[in-house]
């Protein structure tokens, strides 16, 4: 039987044959600097390009790996889902696979802040001068204007990707949204669960070696799921307090 690790890191990849390889190298390095058992757990999101023979590859030489996979795309945030399911260890960190946070740092960061908090959010802004596009950093602030808004969270920048919480998290949580909103919703039901959630700057290198994704149209989409996760929780929060 095969020992729990202490700590579950979780990439997920969409057409990512470019620098899985790269990626995968950056994680393990990193994980092994720890000093604490880990598995690395990548998730394909209906990749149409050979990332999934890439991490069968990776996983058949190395045992810590581990593969969640599905087909046709579903999403992120289906994929988010998929991997915290199959994620073993009592740690869960998540990162993109472009690693435009860096693993070397984005890891040991978000495991100090957990040593102290429940939930941390790896952030361009606190702290931080971001290398990011204007384009990106006006709709990204123009998003946390409206989480704000719709869900009082004290957070600036909730979208990055890269995060670590205790998975003990997931017992008082109900995870649904299938895009990239399920971060917000990730951080505001942990939030209302009375969980500390804290935010930590760390440094962004934006790159496109794995594809740009079109800004004007996930943020449509991010927004429609962003509003229904806020119709859920309202709903939620009005029933329960009928049932009181």
């Amino acid at each position: 039987m095969k020992s729990v690790p202490s700590i579950s890191v979780v990439v997920p990849c969409y057409n990512e044959e470019a620098i899985i390889d790269a990626s995968y190298r950056r994680v393990k390095g990193t994980c092994e600097a720890q000093g604490v058992s880990y598995e690395i757990i990548f998730g394909n999101d209906g990749s149409g390009d050979s990332t999934l023979s890439k991490l069968e590859a990776i996983a058949a030489a190395d045992p810590a790996v581990r593969i969640t996979s599905h087909f046709p795309n579903r999403g992120a945030g289906f994929t988010y889902r998929e991997m915290y399911a199959a994620a073993r260890g009592e740690i869960i960190i998540q990162m993109d696979c472009d690693l435009a946070m860096p693993a070397e740092v984005t890891i040991p960061t978000l495991l100090a802040a957990l040593k102290e908090a429940d939930f941390a959010v790896g952030s361009r802004y606190v702290g931080i001068k971001a290398d990011y596009p204007l384009k990106r950093r006006i709709f990204s602030k123009g998003y946390t204007v409206l989480t704000r808004l719709l869900f009082h969270l004290d957070i600036v920048d909730t979208q990055t990707g890269f995060i670590g919480f205790h998975k003990r998290l997931l017992q008082s949580v109900e995870l649904s949204a299938d895009g990239f909103e399920m971060l917000v919703e990730f951080i505001a039901l942990a939030h209302g669960a009375g969980y500390k959630v804290v935010e930590v700057g760390l440094p962004w290198f934006h790159d496109t070696t794995s594809g740009e994704t079109e800004v004007w149209s996930e943020s449509v989409k991010m927004l429609k799921g962003t509003l229904r996760v806020k119709r859920r929780l309202t709903r939620q929060q009005h029933q329960g307090r009928a049932a009181v």
